[in-house]
């Protein structure tokens, strides 16, 4: 399956300049060159955070970005019908791809004929909508299909977002698969249904950071459904400090993404079937704000950047590309190649080493 990420550095709030952006990184990909294209959360509104909650090791102060429910409401966008979602319809059927892309969603349970956008209706009628940070993802004639909201909030959704009713979203979509499990290039593919679980950011962790780590609840939920790819859609902060972020652009953040497989760790460990496609497309750059480190003030919130397409399964992490914390571009990857780096578990390790040395022996 060829698969694509979007990596950029959304302006806060100024959506037809990120959509133009979009679109500009996205000129050098050609239609019919990729199955699957995956955006941020938020894409193209920034991240909306909203109040601060103090911790030891990173604190986002409050008053930054967007400051209140009333403050959001302009830039949140009917189900599957905003501005986002259009987007998302153009490119699919430009690319001949799925489109997969976050956004903020206001949902109205008003009949068909009452006004349905959000700046159309005052605050006090909160019961009759709700926001949710979600993603929609379409296909190349502009079927919806697929439509995930956040289950496990940040702390920065909770003024203004909901959790999804309906809790995590596995479904079959139908894309490019090998039909074996080589790993070589030239493997036969074919269009099947593949089954897919969606996340955003936040999911990956424990719920509001209480419940108990070893859960992994999205992790958990993808491998009970057997889930073949994993779809992640992210903004996601990094602790490197203003002075390293431009330095370092080109370079990965490696605690980030020691952090994001140490969430994966039940589909890692997974000995049974194929490998699990993932994608992790996260945001990069950096927006207003400030970020307290300890005793240290730093202004200015930066995300992580640091996207990655692979496979994980069988002990091992098989990466196929992966962009750096402050690189903006299209990491474009096909995952049925043979992977650029693998990562192997200890045990897992072990084990193909005792399984070499049967082998010479049997010879």
């Amino acid at each position: 399956m060829r698969v694509a990420c979007l990596q950029f550095a959304p302006q806060l709030g100024k959506v037809d300049e990120n959509i133009a952006k979009a679109n500009r990184l996205l000129d050098s990909v050609p239609p019919n060159t990729c199955d699957l294209l995956v955006l941020p959360e938020l894409a193209f509104t920034g991240n909306l955070a909203i109040h601060s909650r103090k911790s030891s090791a990173l604190t986002i102060a409050a008053g930054y970005n967007f400051p209140s429910l009333a403050a959001i409401k302009p830039y949140l966008e009917p189900t599957s019908s905003g501005p986002t979602s259009k987007w998302a319809v153009d490119t699919a059927f430009r690319l001949k791809c799925v489109v997969s892309v976050g956004y903020p969603e206001f949902f109205s349970d008003c009949p068909p004929h009452e006004p349905q956008k959000p700046t159309m209706l005052p605050l006090a009628s909160a019961p009759e909508w709700t926001a949710y940070n979600s993603t929609v993802t379409v296909s190349p004639s502009g079927e919806v299909l697929a439509h995930y909201r956040k289950t496990h909030l940040y702390y920065t959704d909770e003024s203004w977002a909901q959790e999804s009713p309906t809790g995590w979203l596995t479904l079959p979509l139908s894309l490019s698969l090998s039909v074996n499990d080589s790993s070589s290039s030239g493997s036969p593919t074919s269009k099947q249904q593949t089954k897919t679980t969606f996340g955003i950011c936040m999911d990956l962790n424990p719920y509001q950071f209480q419940s108990k780590p070893s859960a992994y609840e999205l992790a958990s939920h993808a491998l009970e459904h057997k889930s073949q790819c994993l779809v992640l859609s992210t903004a996601w902060l990094t602790r490197c400090p203003a002075t390293s972020l431009e330095a370092l652009a080109q370079h990965p953040d490696l605690d980030t993404l020691a952090s994001w497989l140490e969430r994966l760790q039940p589909l890692i460990d997974n000995s049974e079937g194929d490998d699990v496609i993932t994608i992790f497309a996260n945001r990069c750059g950096e927006e207003p704000g400030k970020v307290f480190r300890t005793d240290v003030e730093e202004l200015g919130v930066r995300y992580a950047g640091t996207s990655w397409i692979g496979r994980v399964g069988q002990g091992k992490v098989k990466i196929g590309g992966i962009m750096g914390r402050n690189e903006e571009g299209v990491l474009l990857v096909d995952t049925d190649e043979k992977m650029q780096w693998e990562l192997v578990l200890a045990a897992a390790a072990a084990k193909d080493e005792t399984e070499a040395e049967d082998s010479r022996v049997s010879e």
